[in-house]
């Protein structure tokens, strides 16, 4: 087979579903597509994020935000460091949407290595100002790193480093086993099988400020075995649309989709089905402030 497999993993802001490992799959052939990770250097990114949530217990809330992303100059290891910067929030109903950006660290290779010291961020500022002890506070502040960091590593890995160095044939429908969590009552999840579907098609505009067709679309869909939106009882699907460069994986625009329908009677009396759906989309604008690469003047507004 021609493909190499890394896993993919997201976590969709204020989802309670986990995304697992994700494996795609390529074909043998001279028609296939690499995919390839090589930012300019000091690459300068406007981020455009939203989130857009909706259950049939609570209708609807949305957040949004917008930042600046800037990937620096290789250190003496071959490192980058993504820092993000000139964050506005919008719309933030979700105490998590609030938290700082801290930066990443991304090797020569495009892999996530971690991220800047706590100390050296903004969430320092947001400990300092809790009156807690000492304890309390180092307890908070390894709380707070490890969460940072998952979420740091999850987000470049949606739009990068999942994907850099994979095959793909455009056009066919690659298809392989998994796993992937799914609701079993309010609280109360569990790992089952899964079946999940890659395709990767070529010669589509980047996005609507750039109509050029040099960008490739990445689209995966998990659901479990023998179960579609059509199926009854519980039923969840995940889902992931990637726009691209591929010669450089610099991203246009990132979604990512769960639908839920869980049981909340757990076996109790009569079926309780209740329905929810989490809608994570990045947009994202290159050449910010003279940097290479398309200026894109839209309003995100």
């Amino acid at each position: 087979m021609a493909f190499s497999t890394r896993p993919w993993f997201v976590i969709a802001a204020l989802s309670s579903g986990v995304f697992g490992c994700a494996t795609v799959g390529g074909a043998q052939g001279k028609d296939l597509v690499t995919l390839r990770y090589a930012w300019p250097e000091q690459s300068t990114i406007r981020v455009h994020h939203t989130v857009d949530v909706r259950t049939d217990w609570s209708g609807r809330q949305t957040a949004q935000r917008r930042y600046v992303m800037r990937l620096g100059p290789v250190d003496e290891e071959g490192r980058r460091r993504l820092a993000f910067q000139d964050v506005e929030i919008i719309e933030a109903p979700f105490p998590a949407f609030v938290e700082p950006l801290a930066a990443s660290i991304i090797d020569a290779q495009g892999d996530f290595q971690g991220i800047d010291p706590l100390e050296d961020g903004p969430g320092r500022d947001l400990l300092d100002a809790l009156p807690v002890s000492p304890r309390k506070k180092a307890q908070m502040t390894k709380a707070l790193t490890n969460g940072l960091e998952r979420e740091a590593r999850n987000r470049w890995n949606e739009w990068v480093g999942s994907w850099h160095g994979l095959r793909f044939k455009p056009g066919q429908t690659e298809v392989v086993a998994t796993t992937m969590s799914v609701g079993t009552g309010r609280k109360k999840t569990q790992d089952v099988p899964a079946e999940e579907r890659a395709r990767l098609d070529v010669g589509v505009p980047c996005s609507d400020a750039v109509p050029e067709p040099r960008c490739a679309k990445l689209k995966i869909i998990r659901e479990p075995v023998g179960q579609t939106d059509g199926t009854q009882g519980s039923y969840a699907h995940v889902e992931l649309e990637l726009v691209t460069d591929p010669a450089t994986l610099l991203p246009y625009s990132s979604r990512v989709i769960r639908m839920d329908r869980v049981d909340w009677s757990e076996g109790h009396g009569e079926p309780d089905f209740h329905e929810a759906v989490h809608v994570e989309q990045h947009t994202f604008i290159h050449g910010v402030e003279g940097a290479p690469g398309q200026v894109a003047t839209v309003d995100l507004r």
